[in-house]
């Protein structure tokens, strides 16, 4: 550091270099449900949505798409009622009139303030797919150059990714134990595995090439949240061979043969350079995923109930496989 460096004061927020100082003012809360956030509490993080922007009129189409969806999918339980029983009316310009976007508002404020979890996610995962600009989706599926597939991409997820973050830090707040990504809500693990495994690991799967292996995991991910932990194997290993035929096969084509066979293929054919300090790794994972599959998952009736730990681990090492692979193949 140059003198001059060493002359520039630099203001500390107070209790900024205490580890538990945040604390001190916040305490920190065991993870937990949505289900289990208190009224009061929830009244705050919808504040937080509405002063991010996401409840404004440039939102409203798409909080009428959210709400129309959901009646659509439980009309059993018909949980916008608000806007089940507006008139359905449209001004001048082909849009629904102001009774019915804010019939819409209102149903979509109720659910998050009263429901329990598994709708308020729905809601919230429908609202974030309808931020997607799939228009660029379709480009990026169509361009062979890497930079510009990389760029449609990129754009298409630009509000959602926005969108994301609003929802993520709302819940991190709240300690809610999910966290939205590109591939949907996945349970909350430790930051350092959320950073540098999960959020890299989906971004990259964004890409169109991708979408019959996230096909796999938005299921995988909802098996383990609901406590289907052997269907959470079998979707985990489903993904690796999924996303493995699409490496190895040929544009348009899906490659054959089982999980041994197509990583022998992918690394014959470059696709998984290795070392001698990869190869063992790459042996250790493919043992891994086919031994759980073999004794946990569905595949063959099990003896001993696969746990929560063993799904969590399952869904670790393969996020792990799939960002090795992605990473010797550029993605």
């Amino acid at each position: 550091m140059s003198n001059a460096d060493s002359e520039i004061p630099k203001f500390a927020l107070f209790g900024e270099n205490t580890p538990t100082f945040d604390d001190s003012i916040q305490p920190t809360l065991d993870l937990r449900s949505w289900t289990d956030v208190s009224k009061e509490e929830r009244e705050i993080a919808l504040r937080q949505i509405f002063n991010s922007g996401w409840m404004g009129r440039t939102q409203e189409d798409r909080i009428i798409g959210v709400i129309a969806h959901l009646n659509e999918a439980y009309l059993r339980l018909c949980p916008a009622r608000n806007f089940h029983s507006a008139p359905q009316d449209y001004d001048g310009y082909g849009n629904f009139d102001s009774a019915t976007r804010k019939a819409a508002g209102q149903d979509f404020c109720r659910i998050f303030m009263e429901e329990a979890e598994p709708l308020v996610l729905r809601m919230l995962s429908k609202f974030a797919q309808l931020l997607v600009v799939e228009s660029n989706l379709e480009r990026a599926k169509k361009t062979l150059d890497p930079g510009k597939r990389a760029e449609y991409v990129r754009d298409a997820f630009e509000s959602f990714d926005r969108f994301t973050n609003c929802v993520n830090h709302v819940f991190e707040q709240f300690a809610v134990n999910q966290l939205l990504t590109r591939t949907g809500f996945i349970p909350r693990q430790d930051e350092t595995i959320e950073q540098e495994l999960y959020k890299p690991t989906l971004k990259a799967l964004s890409d169109p090439k991708w979408r019959p292996v996230n096909e796999i995991l938005a299921p995988m991910f909802e098996d383990f949240r609901e406590g289907r932990y052997p269907e959470t194997i079998t979707k985990a290993h489903s993904a690796v061979h999924c996303f493995l035929q699409i490496l190895v096969g040929t544009p348009g084509t899906n490659a054959k043969g089982e999980l041994g066979r197509l990583i022998k293929d992918a690394k014959t054919a470059g696709l998984l350079p290795t070392s001698r300090f990869t190869e063992p790794f790459l042996l250790n994972i493919q043992s891994f995923i086919t031994s759980e599959r073999a004794t946990n998952s569905t595949a063959k009736p099990s003896l001993i109930p696969a746990s929560s730990s063993d799904a969590l681990l399952m869904m670790n090492m393969t996020l792990l496989f799939l960002q090795h692979c992605l990473q010797a193949v550029g993605k």
